[in-house]
């Protein structure tokens, strides 16, 4: 339809600082808190959430603002590999929270969290050394024909 759905939000310093503190008081320090607090820049990305009245056609719209958002990610995460830059589409429960939606200027009534981009330049560069990763399927694997 053509309404681009999208909307991506650049998170600073400090923003980053007050997730890091979030997510340390909700899940500790353990796991990969640490990896977690060196990504040095973070992208949400949000999309229009449908009133839960809206009936079988707001759900479908909701659906499909959705696919639209995952490929504008898509298009976005590319064109940052393509200058250089990696990126990381990144999910989880401490997104889901309403602290998390304030922080970011969030509004979850009007708005759902699409998820979080993590970007930056890897530590040496990319692509030094490093042996390409191919697809584990081919083609034929992934695609039936019909008659």
């Amino acid at each position: 339809s053509g309404t681009e759905p999208w909307r991506f939000i650049k998170l600073g310093k400090e923003t980053i600082a007050k997730l890091v503190d979030l997510r340390g008081r909700i899940e500790g320090s353990g796991g990969s808190f640490v990896s977690w607090t060196r990504v040095p820049h973070w992208i949400v990305v949000t999309y229009p959430r449908k009133k839960p009245d809206s009936g079988p056609d707001g759900n479908m719209q909701q659906r499909e603002d959705f696919k639209s958002v995952c490929c504008a990610v898509q298009n976005f995460m590319l064109s940052m590999w393509s200058e250089g830059i990696g990126t990381k589409w990144t999910d989880g429960p401490i997104q889901r929270t309403e602290e998390f939606a304030k922080i970011c200027g969030v509004d979850l009534e009007k708005e759902k969290v699409a998820g979080v981009i993590w970007y930056g330049f890897a530590r040496g560069g990319l692509n030094r050394g490093v042996q390409a990763k191919y697809r584990k399927k081919g083609v034929e694997e992934v695609l039936d024909i019909l008659p």
